[in-house]
């Protein structure tokens, strides 16, 4: 039984590889890679870096790269892409293009025929300039694609890993400073009311400091005074930084900076989307949403689904959801959807929406109102289309009473003509 179902498997085989040839050379062919470097490092804040887009073709011909970069735009920003320097693009059919309010980089090359083949080919070098302390990523995008110089254009991309970078505040070269209401430099606050207090050596007379939104500021040389603490009022959103220095023995020393991140301004409004619709005969509706951060960045949602046509309380907690949310078997009733966004600060937006579950029956009535399968009519609203529906039935009948009497008077006058003419009595004034 064994050799049969080998004998089946050659078989098959033997006729299906002119078919099947094709499609295994083509997954034989080795995948290309393109990578960052550095790959890893640290930087500093205010100074600058160069990076390389690297390509290994593995052993195989490639003619064109297509590379998108996404990039933490709130801490690093593109100073200049240098097609000057060493890269082994002889044609630019898009030329580097970058937005450093996107945090987007994106360019295509070429090599004309016979392409190239390398294992560390430098593709573009950009320098970047760091503008705010943390930790992030750049990555290559969707868009990215190494095609094969094979005459169709195949794409051979394989791997393409990121760079993990860190960027930190310049070391301190005078007094340790801390502070206790941003005590990390790396995360956003609400408190837009910063203090900083520093270490005092004991030759220390009095100290000079200023804060703005250079990373490598300078304070001036006019004292501020003895005191080892600092504090400022309401400052703007956005990135800033503390600058200090101390004067002993008459000489004023090396400056030291601490960097504050304040955002005090909620995410962007959003709307909410209820699918298949606000009123739906649906029991578990797809909830979906979407928001921005502008500082801080956007961190998650919160929901809250309140039922009200019950008494709930507290009505219920917020519980942490993604957009699209599918919402678990609802009652029919009247439901209202309360969905938060929070900011990297903790600052909050909340917009809502009510929504109603109708029954297996097309319409009915709440405390609410009068609910239909395709819209829903409030009492109040209900109360003045009923209100009117009656002036309307009210004069309808004054004038039908009006028309009704006109006709008896008329009827009652012809019947009195008819009796003075039956006797030949002369008609009574006024008739």
């Amino acid at each position: 039984m064994r050799s049969v179902s080998l004998f089946l498997v050659a078989f098959i085989l033997a006729g299906f590889w002119p078919a099947f040839s094709p499609i295994l050379k083509a997954n034989a062919v080795s995948q290309a890679a393109l990578f960052l470097n550095p790959a890893s490092g640290s930087f500093l804040v205010g100074s600058t870096f160069d990076l390389s887009v690297v390509l290994d073709t593995k052993a195989v011909s490639v003619n064109t790269i297509e590379v998108e970069l996404i990039f933490p735009a709130d801490k690093i920003q593109v100073a200049s892409p240098a097609l000057d320097g060493q890269s082994i693009i002889q044609l630019w059919p898009a030329p580097p293009s970058f937005s450093n309010k996107e945090g987007r980089i994106y360019f295509i090359g070429g090599i004309p025929s016979p392409g190239i083949t390398t294992s560390q080919g430098v593709v573009l070098t950009l320098t970047f300039r760091v503008v705010a302390p943390g930790s992030g990523q750049i990555s290559f995008g969707k868009k990215s694609s190494v095609l094969a110089n094979d005459g169709r254009g195949t794409n051979i991309l394989g791997q393409n890993p990121p760079a993990f970078l860190k960027f930190m505040v310049p070391p301190p070269q005078g007094p340790a400073v801390f502070s206790p209401t941003h005590p990390d430099q790396e995360k956003w606050y609400r408190d837009n009311n910063p203090v900083f207090t520093w270490l005092k050596s004991q030759l220390s007379t009095d100290f000079s400091y200023a804060i703005d939104r250079d990373p490598a500021g300078f304070p001036d040389a006019v004292s501020e005074g003895a005191e080892a603490t600092a504090s400022f009022q309401a400052l703007e959103n956005g990135i800033w930084y503390f600058h200090l220095r101390e004067r002993a023995g008459g000489i004023w020393g090396g400056v030291s900076h601490f960097a504050v991140k304040i955002d005090n301004q909620p995410p962007a409004g959003f709307d909410i989307n209820v699918s298949p619709g606000k009123r739906t005969a649906n029991k578990n509706p797809i909830f979906r949403f979407f928001t921005t951060d502008g500082l801080s960045g956007f961190d998650h949602f919160q929901m809250k689904i309140i039922p009200l046509f019950e008494d709930f309380g507290e009505q219920g907690l917020f519980f942490e959801a993604s957009s699209p949310y599918q919402a678990p078997t609802l009652k029919p009733g009247r439901y209202q959807v309360i969905i938060r966004a929070l900011d990297n600060a903790g600052n909050s937006k909340d917009e809502s929406v009510t929504m109603n579950i109708l029954g297996s029956f097309s319409q009915f009535i709440d405390q609410e109102g009068i609910n239909f399968f395709l819209f829903f009519i409030p009492w109040i609203t209900a109360l003045y289309f009923i209100g009117f529906l009656a002036l309307i039935s009210l004069f309808v009948l004054f004038i039908l009473w009006r028309r009704h009497s006109h006709h008896i008077r008329h009827a009652f006058r012809e019947d009195i003509r008819n009796i003075f003419k039956l006797f030949k009595k002369e008609k009574p004034p006024g008739l």
